[in-house]
């Protein structure tokens, strides 16, 4: 039980659980009454960006991998981000 403490992946799994939670609760429902707001919404693409870029990072094992791989994995999240990000504000 020691090792899984001691393994830095442990870690990096609870903070994405914790997130997603925080994620969920910013993002639940009032019923029918509940009306999307954009905070709200840029809020959850912001901590789903954050959870690829900690998945990516740890469980893709990019982190151990060559320059031009981080750079390209990296550089793939932000500009969906803020392709998202983008799409979404049009919609408004």
């Amino acid at each position: 039980m020691t090792a899984y403490l001691r393994n830095h992946l442990t870690y990096v799994w609870a903070f994405l659980v914790a997130i997603t939670v925080a994620s969920w609760l910013l993002g639940r429902g009032q019923g029918a009454d509940f009306q999307i707001e954009a905070v709200i919404t840029i809020g959850v693409l912001l901590i789903a960006a954050i959870k690829v870029q900690f998945v990516i990072r740890y469980f893709m094992e990019v982190r151990t991998a060559p320059r031009w791989l981080k750079r390209t994995a990296y550089s793939w999240n932000i500009a969906l981000l803020y392709l998202l990000l983008w799409f979404y504000l049009q919609s408004l």
